[in-house]
């Protein structure tokens, strides 16, 4: 399996911006949200003690996955985008069948995707193994 950068203009200050703040906003929103959530419920709780705290933190740790969930599919595309720009494109090849993979906007985890499939031969149909 082969892996190519091919060659592509130097990305803009404006994109690598874009990265950073789909990056930060990535990481800061969820926790923000399991904060608000904890604080938004807390006075409407009547237990007390150790069920009080895991109340909370079990209400923190839902708005957490909630927000995190919402943000990952509301901004897959623009992340894609922003980090093939920065990236630039990229093509994986199989060594042995020449069958070829182009991505112009791509993630590290479709990186490993593509080179999990093209280095298995039978899962793209190649006949030198």
């Amino acid at each position: 399996m082969q892996t190519e950068t091919r060659a592509h203009e130097t990305p803009t200050t404006t994109a690598r911006l874009h990265l950073m703040a789909l990056g930060l906003l990535r990481a800061a929103v969820p926790p923000l949200a399991a904060v608000g959530a904890a604080l938004a419920v807390e006075p409407y709780l009547d237990a007390g003690g150790r069920a009080h705290i895991a109340c909370l933190v079990l209400v923190g740790l839902l708005a957490m996955w909630a927000a995190d969930n919402v943000l990952d599919r509301t901004t897959e595309d623009a992340y894609r985008q922003a980090y093939g720009r920065v990236h630039g494109p990229r093509s994986w090849s199989c060594q042995g069948c020449g069958r070829r993979i182009d991505a112009q906007e791509w993630t590290p985890y479709d990186a490993a995707v593509f080179e999990t499939h093209l280095a298995d031969p039978r899962a793209h149909g190649c006949a030198h193994s």
